[in-house]
């Protein structure tokens, strides 16, 4: 489904269940509310500042949700200086890190167990088994030696948006996915939209959802 099908959509089911116009900047609003819903889900996030990296982002609990989510699987190598690395500006969680030449895990640790670890004379973190743990928008690393490591991560989805021309005639060029359809599979975006309205303040029964959806699309609504 394109942006314009979803708009469409959504639009039709405020007018039929609350007999209300929906403008574009609210239906925007609302339906990337909605996919960052649908995100947190997936991913098991419990909504801590950290998004939760210490855990698998679920993909182990689901296949379908590991085929849902690998869209937004990204890799990319860090540049470590001085023990610190920036988190990449799409990132949304952190799945797994390894060392460059793919030999190693460098294992999370939380913040407030680093000492016990760094302390370690026995145990402590090695070039072949590092640790890190998450700042903010950075991870630091141990031991200080390390200079870069890769990263695998689930990326932030593209920030849905209806765009429009004169009297709310779709600016397909303008609207984000131009277009083309969402980064979602259309049982995905389906779920999308069933947050959506009920953000707006309307329950869906099962059945719902999919019948008008064939309505829209049989009556060019």
């Amino acid at each position: 489904m394109n942006i314009n099908e979803v708009y469409k959509l959504v639009s039709y089911l405020v007018d039929k269940y609350q007999g209300t116009y929906l403008s574009p900047d609210d239906f925007n609003t609302v339906i990337n509310m909605a996919q960052n819903q649908y995100l947190s889900f997936l991913t098991d996030d419990t909504g801590g500042p950290n998004r939760n990296p210490k855990n698998p982002v679920g993909m182990s609990t689901s296949a379908i949700v590991a085929d849902t989510l690998s869209t937004f699987l990204t890799e990319t190598t860090l540049s470590i200086t001085s023990q610190i690395a920036n988190k990449p500006a799409d990132h949304y969680k952190t799945v797994a890190i390894r060392t460059d030449d793919d030999n190693y895990a460098v294992r999370f640790v939380a913040s407030d167990r680093i000492s016990s670890f760094v302390g370690n004379a026995i145990d402590a973190p090695t070039n072949t088994e590092p640790i890190y743990y998450e700042i903010g928008s950075t991870y630091k690393f141990y031991p200080n030696s390390l200079s870069s490591a890769k990263l695998t991560y689930i990326r932030v989805p593209m920030t849905l948006k209806w765009a429009y021309t004169g009297n709310l005639v779709w600016d397909s060029a303008n609207s984000v996915p131009a277009g083309t359809a969402l980064e979602w599979g259309d049982t995905d975006v389906y779920e999308i939209i069933y947050r959506a309205v009920g953000i707006i303040g309307i329950n869906l029964k099962d059945g719902d959802l999919m019948r008008a959806a064939q309505l829209v699309k049989n009556d060019g609504l």
